[in-house]
């Protein structure tokens, strides 16, 4: 008896490992499916909704604030847009609340939350509440599908350190509401990315052009790692 005991322990086992692999593969957030690959999604474009549609709802910050730390000139926040002495203009202009909402309306959210059906809007101004945070009712109510999600840019940040290259730092909100009537499920974190600029970039004539489009670039990776950060939550 013992030995018939042994002999199934030993067929069941390779059986056991195998779908343990399996499932840490489906689990594992590296491997993307290429069969799920949607058409390029039209900027500011609402696609037309099923009933079984997820909704994706977007607004970007108010505007873009600037750090800078330098060997002696440091901790003032917008210091170039304020005009103090010593502080280099960061090109934030090239994140402002129509330049952002543009480069949301760019990112293919299709892709980003896996789901080729979604629905998304982006809204060309802030949500204008005063507390998205704690607030438990959708911004858009009206019509709303039932599978609901709002993604907020609450900050965005750039970045120089005397030490380090400059980046964008973003704050973002997902707020989740599965179901009519659902209290939301909210997710919060900061995301950055760093803004790639050559010493070729500083030389060219258009340099400040450069400029813009690298923190513009350095903003949508990280909105990017941002989405992916939210989908384990």
């Amino acid at each position: 008896m013992g030995g018939a005991r042994g002999r199934y322990r030993r067929l069941v086992a390779p059986v056991r490992a195998i779908l343990a692999t399996s499932a840490l593969l489906a689990m594992s957030p590296g491997a993307p499916a290429a069969a799920q690959t949607p058409p390029a999604q039209t900027p500011f474009a609402t696609a037309a909704a099923s009933p079984a549609a997820c909704e994706l709802q977007i607004w970007p910050a108010a505007t873009t604030h600037t750090t800078f730390q330098g060997w002696i000139r440091a901790g003032a926040v917008d210091g170039a847009r304020r005009g103090v002495k010593g502080y280099p203009d960061l090109h934030a202009n090239a994140l402002d609340t129509a330049q952002q909402a543009r480069l949301l309306g760019a990112i293919d959210w299709r892709r980003a939350f896996n789901d080729p059906s979604l629905v998304v809007v982006v809204h060309a101004a802030p949500t204008g509440s005063a507390d998205d945070r704690s607030r438990t009712s959708r911004l858009v109510a009206e019509g709303s599908s039932p599978c609901y999600r709002e993604l907020i840019i609450t900050s965005s940040i750039v970045e120089s350190e005397v030490f380090s290259k400059q980046s964008v730092r973003i704050l973002a909100l997902r707020k989740r509401f599965d179901g009519a009537g659902s209290a939301p499920a909210n997710f919060s974190s900061m995301s950055e990315s760093a803004i790639l600029f050559s010493d070729q970039d500083k030389a060219a004539a258009d340099a400040s052009a450069r400029m813009d489009a690298a923190v513009e670039a350095a903003f949508v990776v990280a909105v990017n790692k941002f989405a992916v950060m939210q989908s384990f939550h």
